[in-house]
């Protein structure tokens, strides 16, 4: 038999298996419990730190990582590679501190667009929402290519077959188990790719004896400007991507504890920058070594390394790095998957059976892969969804500070993330000396330092700017500030009766500064909000 037949089938066989079992944990606690809406789409206080930890874990890691990872340190070097690792575990750490905060502050929350509603109003919640679906789809895009350069450049194989596979298990166990099933079944994708990882290790170890290194390193690996403007431009990017995510900000919800999140997170994030960081110094060993490359981007560096210098690798050790890109694919996909369901359903099916957005993650599932087909290069994916993430981050942090309540309002959250974009634009201009070509430079081409840097700077002063000029127009005409009340989560479908729906309706209406706060006060005014 091939190594193309065999491969297939081994990977397919490892997806359909990983399934079966989430569909038995479905199945196993749909008998213990039958769960409400809620905690089908939050796993409410649930998850032990050991699971949470593996969660935090598989959430992050992909597929993604074995491509890009190697195709980066193709420009960026090794400067550029351990920012890019590091950048891979902080965001977790940064969200798992503000998720904190917001739980214990906000316990209702069903997502992070319920926050958003509540402190800013209709249409942020909406701009966010929609950014978020756009990041997590671009994510799940990033995935279906990775599995799919798999089979293409490596195998020799074609890439829909796998990439229906993926899609098709993980939508429907999904569908039926929700993120606490999702988070179980991370633990034994989170193993099993790790434990593959560590053969491949030794393995490397044992089998790469270069003829000759060239030193100093070449200008592309060695120490040069994308590898030092990665170090501003990545830790920029991926927190303000994984703000945009639901994945992280689901398991903060999950989590047992505020112990269980802090320590958990802690543990993710750490092994994220180890596996990161050896998938992607592996590329850079085969780069070095000047072993045949399999593509122009780099992307397939680290199965050249398993070459050891020959055309193809030897076919056990190519047959485990696949089972691994698989394992790791799925895991992240379903971690998607249950993202996009969280916000479809807290955002545009409140109140409505998450039936609908099950079947919604179907169809989003045909944009994905008919893109993924397509082959784009993975950075340039990621590139498109971070810049825009950071572009909205700025404001959306701001809404987390007591002391700018009232002040910080929808306009000039909105006013914010215009502001932002502009800074992009002029940036883009003056680098290249054309608007078309600046924004192609920008969100298509290059990982810049100022593309990150201008936005976050530029969006706070737009916020500024505006929160002043609302200021002063409210003062002029005597116009209290608003201040959002207590919040009180909007109940899903079967989780509350429409007693309670109309009880705790999240939106964000409010009443001005001094009035007090408590539940009373929302109860009292409700009649009024309601008109």
């Amino acid at each position: 038999m091939s190594l193309a037949s065999v491969t297939y089938g081994l990977s397919i066989t490892t997806i359909v298996l990983f399934g079966i079992v989430a569909l038995f944990l479905a199945r196993r606690r749909q008998r213990v419990k039958k769960d409400d809406t809620e905690f089908f789409l939050t796993a409410r206080n649930s998850v032990p730190l050991r699971t949470i930890a593996w969660s935090f874990y598989a959430q992050g890691v992909g597929a993604w990582v074995i491509f890009s990872m190697p195709a980066y340190v193709v420009s960026a070097g090794i400067v550029g590679l351990v920012a890019y690792s590091i950048s891979c575990g902080l965001p977790i750490l940064i969200v798992a501190q503000v998720g904190s905060v917001l739980h214990r502050k906000y316990p209702g929350v069903l997502s992070l667009g319920d926050f958003v509603q509540w402190r800013f109003g209709t249409i942020p919640t909406i701009v966010v929402s929609l950014v978020m679906l756009l990041n997590m789809s671009i994510g799940l895009c990033a995935e279906y290519t990775s599995i799919g350069n798999l089979m293409e450049f490596v195998i020799g194989a074609p890439r829909l077959p796998i990439i229906l596979c993926v899609a098709i298990v993980t939508s429907i166990y999904t569908a039926a188990g929700g993120l606490y099933v999702s988070i179980l079944t991370d633990v034994a994708q989170g193993a099993f790719g790790i434990g593959l990882l560590v053969i491949m290790a030794v393995y490397v170890a044992v089998t790469f004896r270069p003829e000759s290194l060239p030193t100093p390193l070449p200008d592309g690996l060695g120490p040069n400007y994308w590898g030092w403007a990665a170090i501003a431009a990545m830790p920029i990017s991926m927190t303000c991507a994984t703000l945009f995510s639901e994945g992280p900000w689901q398991r903060i919800w999950a989590s047992a504890d505020d112990r269980a999140l802090k320590k958990g997170s802690i543990l993710g994030a750490a092994a994220l920058v180890v596996v990161c960081f050896l998938y992607g110094f592996g590329g850079f060993l085969a780069i070095w070594a000047g072993f045949p490359q399999s593509s122009t981007d780099g992307s397939t560096a680290f199965f050249d390394l398993l070459g050891a210098g020959s055309d193809t690798a030897p076919s056990w050790i190519t047959i485990l790095a696949a089972l691994s890109t698989v394992t790791m694919n799925e895991g992240c996909v379903d971690s998607i998957q249950n993202g996009i369901v969280d916000t479809l359903a807290s955002r545009f099916f409140r109140g409505k059976s998450v039936w609908y957005p099950r079947v919604l993650v179907f169809v989003i599932n045909i944009p994905t892969v008919f893109v993924s087909l397509q082959g784009y290069d993975i950075i340039i994916l990621f590139l498109i969804g971070n810049l825009i993430c950071t572009i909205c981050a700025v404001p959306l942090l701001l809404g987390l500070v007591d002391r700018f309540e009232g002040y910080v309002t929808g306009w000039s959250f909105i006013t914010g993330i215009l502001s932002g974009f502009l800074s992009i634009v002029v940036f883009g201009y003056v680098k290249v000396g054309d608007w078309y070509e600046g924004l192609r430079y920008t969100f298509v081409t290059a990982y810049d330092w100022p593309s990150f840097v201008l936005p976050l700077i530029f969006s706070a002063i737009g916020v500024a700017i505006a929160a002043f000029i609302e200021g002063a127009i409210r003062k002029a005409l005597g116009l209290a500030y608003p201040v959002p009340l207590s919040f009180v989560p909007q109940g899903h479908g079967d989780a509350k009766t429409p007693e309670e729906q109309s009880m705790s309706s999240c939106d964000a209406e409010s009443v001005p500064r001094g009035y007090d706060q408590k539940q009373e006060v929302f109860q009292e005014t409700s009649a009024v909000r309601a008109q």
